[in-house]
Order: C-alpha cells, then sequence, then structure tokens
C-alpha cells in the first residue's frame, strides 16, 4: 500500500513538474511599445511572433509604431519616401500628424498561437462619450466596448487576434483619437501552482525515505 502510494505520489509529481515547464515556456510575453524605439510603419510590422496590421476606411493601411514619450501603435494611410524631421526620430508618416488611431481607423494585432491576454496598455487621450470606453474585437469574444482603468483595458482572456477601432459604436459615441496600444501581456503562471508543485514533490521524497526505513 505504501508502495503504491509512493508510486502514484511520484507520478503526480512528474506531472505538475511537466505542466509547469511548458507553461513556463508561454508565459509572460511583454509587447511593449515604447519610447525609445524608432518610428516606422508599413503594411504590417513584426514583432516576434506578434504581426501587427493597420486599416483606413476599411481599406489596408498601414501600421505605425510611433517613437517618443508617447510611443505606440497607430494608423497611417500613407508612408514618405523620405521622413520629416522630430523629435525624437524621423516621421515617416504622411500627414506627419496621422500616426495615432484616429476616426475610422482600426488597428490588428495577430499572434502566431492562441494566447491568454490579461491587459492591453492605453497612453494618451482616449474618448467615448463619458472618455472611459474603447471599442476592441477579439476572435473569442467579438465586439465589446471595455472600460480604461488606470490607462489598461483588463481582457484575461485567449485569444489570436485582437481589433482596436478608432471609432466605437452606436449614436453616442466619439473617436477614440490620440489612441495609442502600449503593450500586451499574457497571464504570468500564478504562484500557487509552482507552491503545489514543490510541496508534491516534498511529500514524494518523504514517502520514499519512510519506505526505505
Amino acid at each position: 500500500m505504501n508502495r503504491n502510494l509512493s508510486k502514484l505520489l511520484q507520478s503526480l509529481a512528474g506531472a505538475v513538474v511537466l505542466s509547469m515547464a511548458s507553461l513556463s515556456m508561454a508565459a509572460t510575453w511583454d509587447y511593449d511599445f515604447d519610447n525609445g524605439d524608432q518610428e516606422y510603419g508599413g503594411p504590417e510590422l513584426t514583432f516576434s511572433d506578434l504581426k501587427v496590421y493597420g486599416y483606413k476606411d476599411g481599406i489596408d493601411a498601414n501600421a505605425y509604431l510611433d517613437g517618443g514619450t508617447l510611443a505606440g501603435m497607430g494608423v497611417c494611410g500613407t508612408l514618405l519616401t523620405t521622413p520629416t524631421s522630430g523629435s525624437p526620430t524621423d516621421n515617416w508618416c504622411d500627414p506627419a500628424s496621422d500616426d495615432n488611431l484616429q476616426i475610422n481607423e482600426v488597428l490588428k494585432f495577430v499572434f502566431d498561437a492562441t494566447k491568454k491576454v490579461s491587459v492591453v496598455g492605453i497612453n494618451g487621450a482616449h474618448k467615448s462619450a463619458d472618455g472611459k470606453f474603447v471599442h476592441i474585437w477579439t476572435n473569442t469574444q467579438g465586439h465589446s466596448l471595455l472600460e480604461v482603468i488606470a490607462g489598461k483595458i483588463s481582457l484575461g482572456f485567449n485569444l489570436k487576434e485582437l481589433k482596436v477601432f478608432g471609432i466605437t459604436v452606436g449614436e453616442k459615441w466619439n473617436t477614440n483619437d490620440n489612441l495609442y496600444v502600449a503593450g500586451i501581456n499574457e497571464v504570468p503562471i500564478p504562484a500557487a501552482v509552482w507552491l503545489f508543485g514543490s510541496a508534491l514533490l516534498g511529500l514524494t521524497g518523504l514517502r520514499r525515505r519512510k519506505v526505505a526505513v
């Protein structure tokens, strides 16, 4: 009976260790489009396993990375062949002021694989009728008007595609002018998982010691 219990504990401990290893390989992704990044744009922007696309009035446009203190993602209809001078970096967007997310513009974020995304960070002005909500779409939750609290939109579910709109739906909603998507973070592994695995390994060691005695 003791040997059976020991084998059971060993099997459980092994399963937990393997599951934790697989989870750790996929945990804590951070796409933080921060100041210090160079300004550039294109039909798509690639950041590791994340691609960002831009749309304007339902037509393909250029996704744009805006450098500087309000760094973030935007949509640019036309890219210049020669950048205009700007601080802190050159601006390739024409017109130069249209490098954020404005009316009838959409940013589409596509991951290589489904992730559990917890937070989308927002910098700059985000406007709805009451100044609180942003219109987003995901391939698992559909369309939603989500409230921005402390510069963040909380998600907390699995998705592969995310779209942020420069105009919300409904008669009373205004545009989300100067909307910046600052970062996307995957939910980290809870500390309880690690503690549980350590406890199982400890119990297994104790049981093996008793059996040996």
